[in-house]
C-alpha cells in the first residue's frame, strides 16, 4: 500500500474508534448484510448516538469481493420510537484492491489500489425492545463515477443490545 492509502484508512479507523468509545451510545447492533453497501455482503457494527431505537447513528463494516477488501462507513437515522422504524442514511464503501484493478467498472478511481462507492439507504429496521434479533431491509442505490447502480437492495440480520 502507498503512504496516502495507509493515512486515509487509518484516519477512518481512528475517527470510528473515537466515536465508539464515548459513553452515551446506548443501542448497538452487530449484523451481517447481504448485498447492500458491502456490494455482495458485509459484517457490520451499528451504534445509536443516543439511547432508544430512534435518532442518528453510524455503521462501519467490512466485506470482500474477489481481490477487493471493502470498508462501508455511513451515517444513518431512524424515525420511529417502537420496534419498527424507517431507516435512512448515506455513506461510502472504500475498496482496497488486493491486486491491480485498473479500469474496474465498480469503483471510482483516483488513488492507486483504492476506490470508493457512494451509497444511500432507505428502508425499514426491526429492533427488539431490549436485546435480541435485529432485521433490516433497504434500497441501497450505489453511485460511482462510472456506472450508478440504482437497483440495489440490502438485507441485514443480526443481534441488537442496549448498553
Amino acid at each position: 500500500m502507498r503512504k496516502k492509502e495507509i493515512v486515509l484508512i487509518s484516519t477512518f479507523l481512528l475517527i470510528s474508534f473515537n466515536l465508539f468509545s464515548q459513553e452515551n451510545f446506548k443501542r448497538r447492533v452487530a449484523y451481517i448484510e447481504l448485498l447492500g453497501s458491502g456490494v455482495f455482503g458485509s459484517a457490520n457494527y451499528d451504534i445509536r448516538f443516543k439511547s432508544g431505537n430512534d435518532g442518528l447513528g453510524m455503521r462501519m463494516g467490512v466485506g470482500y469481493i474477489p481481490d477487493v477488501l471493502l470498508i462501508p462507513i455511513g451515517l444513518n437515522g431512524l424515525i420511529g420510537k417502537g420496534r419498527v422504524a424507517f431507516e435512512y442514511g448515506t455513506g461510502i464503501s472504500a475498496g482496497v484492491f488486493l491486486k491491480n484493478k485498473i479500469g474496474n467498472q465498480t469503483f471510482s478511481s483516483g488513488i492507486n489500489n483504492l476506490g470508493f462507492i457512494g451509497f444511500a439507504k432507505v428502508g425499514i429496521r426491526v429492533t427488539p425492545k431490549n436485546n435480541g434479533l435485529f432485521f433490516n431491509f433497504n434500497w441501497n442505490p450505489m453511485i460511482n463515477t462510472v456506472e450508478p447502480r440504482w437497483i440495489w437492495f440490502g438485507l441485514g440480520i443480526g443481534y441488537s443490545w442496549k448498553k
